[in-house]
């Protein structure tokens, strides 16, 4: 029990200093207002992957997307630079249980359920997604629960 309140107690810590706080890179877009959505993606959620995993979208766009997790298990969906995926996935694997209800670029789907995630995507290139939690996701470079947005210029 002990150890158990300091193991929490530690990541209380930890998140409330910003160590697991995921910083959100300017190139991969910001929080996006619903009321402005120009379009809906649907991505349906299942073991190891998503459905589509790739998309397409403009520049300037702010895309509703809409996930239907149709798997056994909890997923995630995390927009973000690979490293930034990289980087979360393993503090993941440290703590699974740990809860981010305030990041703005990631939803957490439990089994049967359906949930939003509205992104404004700002600079053309590559955005990439994953779930990141242990065992979903084996890293950017495996196979694995995860996808691509490609994000076409004006």
């Amino acid at each position: 029990m002990k150890q158990l309140l300091i193991a929490s107690a530690l990541t209380v810590s930890l998140i409330s200093t910003g160590a697991l706080a995921d910083e959100i890179s300017d190139s991969v877009g910001s929080p996006g207002d619903p009321g402005q959505a120009s379009r809906t993606i649907e991505i349906t959620m299942v073991e190891n992957r998503f459905k589509p995993s790739e998309i397409n979208v403009k520049q300037g766009e702010t895309i509703k997307f809409v996930l239907k997790n149709n798997g056994k298990k909890k997923h995630e969906m995390m927009l973000g630079t690979p490293e930034d995926i990289d980087k979360h996935g393993k503090m993941m694997k440290k703590f699974p249980d740990m809860e981010h209800p305030d990041e703005p670029n990631m939803i957490t789907v439990n089994p049967g359920e359906t949930g939003e995630l509205v992104w404004h995507f700002t600079e053309a290139g590559t955005v990439s997604f994953a779930c990141p939690l242990p065992g979903h996701f084996k890293g950017m470079n495996f196979p694995g629960m995860k996808g691509t947005i490609t994000v076409e210029a004006k």
